[in-house]
């Protein structure tokens, strides 16, 4: 059985630190405001504040090369399972499926700007979904397939896997609840409990299995995956993803703080009449129409610095468990809070603004945030809900709410959860983290002007404040000049910047941290250009990388994706959105094959 602990952090913490046990806590239960009165008013507002199959080699192929041509009379759903299909191996002994049985479609979405289609997919096996499977189907303006990302598994057709449980739904779910206890104490309540029956490949086999997610605040945090073997009940392999009451009158008002760094911030926050308190809860406002514009919530909370684990708030948009953070006035004198609600607000205002996509999920998910995790946390996390932000221990971090690019970090991999899902382990986990890394700089150079000098610098707002001048936490631009512990045997004891000198051990999940350095260099070879192991790339702008790599994850990208698959996909989407000419790439994806030569990432 295999057990790892996957936090979505900015920086590397030993995983000991988030294992520790916090007892005695009591839940102190605030009342919860309510949304119906929050959003109906805040556009009033508004105007005080300001609106706000991996295509192999065909990768560099010309955007009209057909991977599958249309047959007459089908569906485009039936095109894409018909063509994926096609890639599974006939063999002798296999069972007969019809078309595409293998294959489910989630999510579909045509583009206006390129007169493309892009469907999204899952594996099945007898209607049960594979974890972790997933392929994207790209078609033409004459339904040909041009384009297709994501493994198809080969032999399912003579699989012979048992569909039916032997046990119980709720049997899976004690045993997962036993394990929980087992490793954090007891836990008097649940902040949530999900079950899914999946096929879960695992060493070499294909195990029918009860997925259980729970949630828990205290008396540690937690997201705990457990999958259990639906016939014997045995736990095939388990990890930690860490990643209404009676409601008062509240009306919006302007409230104002200073942040982390002294500086008057002006947001929507809301009082409470009857009490005349008020409370960080407000909106940000960006995208749609003048008369109907996207409306996101946005509310923060504070810990009070409980215990040394972090204090995680998985739960919906006012059942929290936790603090409000609160004032008698409009006035907010939590710095670190006021650096996070805002800071929540211009991230999503980049998102909305370049890519149109309205909140983490694009359909206006409530954007939460929790300050003062822990005592002296170095450290931030997306848990799959919310953006959590420690203190820092003043040496090593300053409080880590007051970067803009690490909110952009954490409420990134909130937005690759919604959509290509990477696993985060390995390849795939290494492009997790640099995808939060790019957009994390990105949203922040956004918020700085289009005018203002390119930054690739990651939490340098909060790392080591005593030492000025040092730069951040990972350097995009150069990843080598930040080094690393000798324990991880890499050239130089520095993050790498060639996939040749990529990290193949075990630790920080298979280097999801450690090699995010490599694809954070070619983005910003892509953006900025210059010459790197002797191969010359021109940049072609920050705001056309940022749409390449937007597309790639959002249309390309699938949960097994790596680095090659990260360059095809790059490559692909710069010709979808800068078509080649006369049979010839246009500049911006000769920028991106040059910049993933220089890095070193094979084509194939």
């Amino acid at each position: 059985m295999t057990t790892f602990v996957m936090f979505l952090i900015i920086g590397i913490i030993p995983e000991a630190q988030f294992d520790e046990e916090v007892n005695g806590l009591k839940k102190k239960r605030k009342k919860r405001l309510n949304k119906k009165v929050v959003i109906p008013a805040v556009l009033a507002l508004s105007v005080t504040l300001g609106g706000f199959s991996l295509p192999g080699s065909n990768a560099h192929a010309n955007p009209t090369t057909v991977l599958f041509q249309a047959p007459e009379g089908l569906s485009k759903a039936e095109i894409v399972k018909a063509y994926l299909q096609s890639q599974v191996v006939s063999e002798v002994g296999a069972k007969s499926a019809s078309i595409g049985e293998q294959f489910k479609i989630v999510k579909e979405v045509a583009d206006s700007s390129t007169n493309t289609y892009h469907v999204r997919t899952i594996e099945q096996y007898n209607g049960i979904p594979i974890y972790g499977s997933g392929q994207t189907v790209a078609l033409d303006a004459n339904n040909n397939v041009y384009a297709s990302f994501g493994k198809v598994t080969q032999k399912l057709g003579r699989s012979i896997i048992s569909t039916d449980p032997s046990i119980t739904k709720e049997a899976a779910e004690r045993t997962a609840k036993e394990q929980v206890v087992a490793e954090i104490g007891e836990v008097k309540q649940y902040d949530g409990v999900e079950t899914e029956l999946t096929i879960y490949p695992h060493e070499g086999r294909n195990y029918l299995t009860y997925l259980v997610k729970v949630s828990t605040s205290v008396p540690a945090p937690g997201f705990y995956h457990y999958f259990i073997d639906a016939t014997t009940g045995e736990i095939v392999d388990q990890f930690n993803a860490v990643h209404e009451a009676d409601a008062p009158a509240v009306t919006p008002i302007t409230g104002r703080g200073l942040d982390l760094f002294g500086k008057v911030q002006n947001f929507i926050a809301v009082k409470d009449s009857t009490s005349g308190k008020s409370y960080l809860h407000g909106a940000a406002i960006g995208g749609g129409t003048t008369t109907n514009p996207n409306i996101v919530p946005v509310h923060t909370y504070k810990a009070n610095r409980m215990g040394e684990t972090p204090f995680i708030l998985l739960s919906g948009l006012f059942g929290f468990s936790g603090f409000e953070v609160e004032t008698g006035t409009s006035f907010f004198a939590d710095p670190a809070a006021v650096s996070a609600h805002t800071n929540s607000i211009k991230v999503n205002t980049y998102y909305q603004n370049i890519h149109k996509r309205n909140s983490i999920d694009g359909n206006g998910m409530p954007i939460i945030s929790t300050v003062h995790i822990g005592s002296k946390w170095n450290n931030a996390a997306w848990n799959g809900k919310q953006m959590l932000y420690g203190d820092g221990d003043g040496i090593l971090f300053s409080s880590l709410a007051g970067a803009m690019d690490v909110a952009g970090h954490e409420m990134t991999h909130g937005v690759i959860s919604k959509t290509a899902n990477l696993t985060y382990q390995g390849e795939s986990g290494a492009i997790n983290e640099s995808l939060a890394d790019i957009f994390g700089a990105l949203s922040e150079m956004h918020s700085h002007g289009l005018t203002s000098p390119s930054e690739w610098e990651m939490g340098e707002d909060i790392y080591t404040p005593n030492v000025p001048g040092d730069g951040g936490l990972r350097s995009m631009s150069n990843p080598k000049s930040k080094k690393l512990s000798a324990a991880y045997g890499l050239k130089d004891n520095a993050y790498p910047d060639h996939y040749e000198d990529r990290y193949l051990g075990e630790l920080d999940k298979g280097g999801v941290h450690i090699n995010s350095s490599i694809n954070n260099k070619a983005a910003y070879l892509i953006s900025e250009g210059g010459e790197h192991h002797g191969v010359k790339v021109t940049g072609i702008t920050r705001s056309k990388t940022e749409k390449i790599f937007y597309r790639s994850l959002t249309n390309y990208l699938v949960p097994s994706s790596g680095f090659k698959e990260m360059r095809a996909a790059a490559i692909q989407s710069a010709r979808d959105l800068y078509p080649d000419r006369n049979g010839a790439p246009s500049a911006e994806t000769k920028a991106v094959i040059a910049a993933y030569d220089a890095i070193g990432v094979p084509a194939q």
